[in-house]
């Protein structure tokens, strides 16, 4: 008796095979522009005869400032009972979700906060009349 002869099945016919994966072809998008258009624009500002002005210090991140480092970092003690810190944790929670933010933590909500209450006046006088006596 003769063995049956061995067949090359290309494995995007055959049922046991997994998917064939294919690259991408189409240009990298990065930042809403075409990959292509960046190294453009990189070019034109290798191509200017002044360098790009530094930044601005103070907001960064789309309205956020980093965490100071930790060598400069002031520790500031905030005292809770359990169901004020069960609250502040949920709002938090609640603020990352909303904000659509992998990580979000209390310090950088206390940060914002103070900033929102020293360049609005409206939030500022709400402030003021929750503390006043």
């Amino acid at each position: 008796m003769n063995p049956p002869k061995e067949r090359n099945i290309p494995s995007g016919t055959s049922p046991l095979a997994g998917p064939t994966l294919t690259p991408k072809v189409t240009p990298l998008k990065v930042g809403g522009r075409l990959a292509e258009e960046d190294q453009g624009q990189e070019q034109d500002e290798k191509d200017a005869p002044s360098a790009r002005e530094p930044r601005k210090p103070g907001r960064t991140r789309g309205g956020r400032r980093p965490a100071p480092a930790v060598k400069d970092a002031v520790a500031h003690t905030v005292r809770l009972d359990p169901e004020e810190a069960t609250e502040v944790d949920l709002f938090v929670l609640a603020l990352r979700d909303d904000a659509r933010r992998t990580r979000l933590d209390k310090a950088e909500v206390y940060r914002e906060l103070q900033r929102l209450a020293r360049e609005d006046d409206s939030v500022r006088r709400k402030l003021l009349r929750r503390i006043k006596p």
